[in-house]
């Protein structure tokens, strides 16, 4: 569990703030939804490029299916969620994602490196 000095600073931030770090290492934490995966373009992709010798990996199914607009829909559905959720009881936010058994900084630094990844200026 986190540390009383974060739980504090968290509390200390405005909804916007505390939205915007929540949503942070959320993304960091569980990566890109990749919804493209059982469709038939996904198989396509794959049986057209081994057809042909090459290999297929994630970075290259990533360039083909998932866009920047869909990687920034799911920043901002993220923030969305964490902003109408970012309500004080008794002067403290409800922040279960610090609960999860993580590193905080780790998955902060991954979800800032995502959002650079799509020059988030949110």
């Amino acid at each position: 569990m986190a540390s009383n000095d974060i739980k504090n600073y968290l509390n200390s931030l405005s909804q916007e703030e505390y939205a915007s770090i929540a949503t942070i290492f959320i993304i960091g934490r569980s990566g890109w939804e990749r919804n493209y995966y059982d469709t038939n373009e996904y198989y396509s992709f794959i049986e057209e490029n081994e057809a042909c010798g090459i290999k297929v990996n994630q970075k290259m199914l990533d360039d083909k299916f998932l866009t920047n607009e869909l990687k920034l829909k799911q920043i901002n559905l993220t923030y969305e969620y964490e902003l109408s959720n970012a309500t004080k009881i008794d002067g403290v936010y409800n922040y279960d994602w610090l609960g999860m058994k993580t590193n905080l900084i780790i998955e902060i630094e991954k979800g800032l490196n995502m959002l650079r990844e799509v020059n988030y200026n949110g």
